[in-house]
């Protein structure tokens, strides 16, 4: 018996060893930033998430816990939102998060830049709506925080239900600090209660919604990613146990599919995907 012990402490220390210097492949695929339930920046690639993943503390928050990622377009960089309203810039090469400005009197769930507008679209508890501008540059034209009034339902209805967002035509456009003169874009959100794909129509305010379709997939807050790069790839990651599950969601039916791959032993929060050029 005591042979099988040592056996046993022998193994697990060995693969404990191994975890702590595993060496990353590099990320193949569409590469996302997700944000795990212990706090952690994890950046790896949809293609091979288990082999690439590189996880990474975000220093700099004081007392706030990040809810969601986005990578704003105009300046290809890394944000963060927490639940308390601050917004934050976070270094993808160490994880050092700095302040960049305050959603003031908003409980935040969810968060994502509107490509065209060059402002954070912001869904908080109780169905609150704000579109929020950075203090970074480039700043638009309209500063500040406005109030969109609340998500409601196509029989006037209020939603307080949705868990994450995502802008389309989202490009890296760090180069000219726009986005092409004339692309449209579409925000979509993800209905935590009834596990559907939502389309918030009426700009600016985005605040009427319509149902594309069912995901298929369980999805709730603080367990669910979503994001969309360029001008419709979709991508839903969801946690199932210990692991993360990932999926491209077809934004004209909702329906999602799963990818042959998963992030096993993290739980992801968030993700945020790497954009391209326009």
């Amino acid at each position: 018996m005591k042979k099988v012990a040592l056996l046993t402490l022998i193994s697990t220390v060995a693969l404990a060893s191994c975890n702590m210097n595993r060496t990353p492949d590099a990320p193949t695929g569409q590469i996302a930033y997700g944000l795990s339930s212990d706090g952690k920046l994890v950046t790896f690639g949809m293609g091979n998430p288990d082999a690439s993943y590189v996880k990474k503390d975000i220093t700099g928050l004081g007392t706030d816990t990040l809810v969601d990622l986005d990578v704003r377009n105009t300046d290809g960089k890394l944000y963060g939102v927490a639940s308390s309203g601050k917004v934050f810039m976070i270094s993808t090469e160490n994880g050092a998060a700095t302040v960049d400005s305050t959603i003031a009197n908003a409980t935040v769930v969810a968060a994502d830049f509107n490509p065209a507008a060059n402002r954070l679209r912001v869904a908080g508890t109780n169905a609150k709506n704000f579109r929020h501008t950075l203090v970074a540059t480039p700043v638009p034209a309209t500063t500040g925080t406005t109030d969109d009034g609340a998500f409601v339902n196509p029989d006037g209805t209020i939603n307080v239900n949705l868990v994450a967002a995502a802008y389309t035509n989202s490009f890296d456009n760090s180069s000219t600090g726009a986005i092409a003169t004339g692309t449209p874009t579409t925000l979509y959100t993800i209905d935590g209660s009834a596990d559907t794909l939502i389309m918030n129509t009426v700009g600016p305010q985005f605040n009427t919604l319509v149902t594309v379709g069912k995901l298929n997939v369980d999805v709730m807050a603080g367990m669910t990613g979503f994001d969309i790069a360029g001008a419709n790839s979709a991508y839903l990651s969801s946690v199932s146990g210990n692991d993360t599950n990932l999926y491209t969601v077809n934004l004209t039916t909702g329906a999602t599919t799963a990818l042959s791959v998963k992030l096993s032993g993290i739980k992801l929060k968030s993700i945020a995907l790497k954009l391209a050029a326009q």
